[in-house]
């Protein structure tokens, strides 16, 4: 399928940080301290925002529901390609996700994008029930190039929890995945119901970008 989405220009000097642990004042997983809970993940979306919970909840897997938690912008997207195990979902003002089985591989419309990502070690670990990972995340540099960053994860259960979206219960097991790098150190949260779908989770995007609250309906 033809790419239906323009890779925006991305303005702007990387933020350089020193690596640091999740608590780090610098450290984009400080950014996840106390705000990921099963209930209350996110702050409850303007109605006039988005397509519906309800609407939503109704077409399974026609809609995926994005928080821009740094920006607090609301996004509803639409699938717009598919490649392979790949998938590109897009919304309002061109802001695109590319998920991976669920783990955020790319973004475009953010500040400092993630540009591509290796996560199928990660999504192994996850359905395995936890274990250690190793990611390449890309980004853009000073020069307008890309950097790999090698970070080096660990996945851990942390139960099963149930949460309500559009009135309606789920059950899933709640994930933690730490990765540390050179640069940075971050944390992720899946909710992955018992199906083995990622049906809700909290994903770093970049030191810029912040974290995205993903619900996949």
């Amino acid at each position: 399928m033809k790419q239906l989405i323009k890779i925006g220009a991305v303005l702007g000097a990387f933020l350089a940080l020193a690596a640091c642990g999740e608590q780090g004042a610098s450290g984009i997983g400080a950014r996840v301290a106390g705000l990921v809970t099963g209930q209350d993940a996110a702050p409850a979306a303007p109605a006039n925002a988005l397509v519906p919970a309800t609407e939503m909840q109704a077409n399974p897997g026609k809609y995926v529901r994005l928080n821009i938690r740094d920006q607090g912008a609301w996004s509803s997207l639409v699938q717009a390609a598919q490649n392979g195990n790949r998938t590109t979902w897009i919304g309002q003002s061109n802001v695109s996700v590319t998920f991976e089985n669920g783990l955020v591989v790319a973004t475009r419309g953010l500040p400092r994008d993630l540009m591509g990502a290796e996560v199928a070690q990660s999504w192994a670990a996850i359905r395995n029930g936890g274990g250690t990972a190793e990611r390449r995340q890309d980004y853009i540099t000073d020069q307008d190039g890309i950097s790999a960053e090698l970070l080096q994860c660990s996945i851990v259960s942390e139960g099963t929890e149930t949460f309500t979206r559009a009135e309606v219960a789920i059950n899933a097991t709640r994930f933690k995945e730490t990765c540390t790098g050179e640069n940075f150190t971050f944390s992720n949260i899946y909710w992955v119901n018992r199906q083995g779908k990622v049906v809700r989770s909290l994903q770093a995007v970049s030191p810029d970008a912040g974290y995205l609250q993903i619900d996949v309906f």
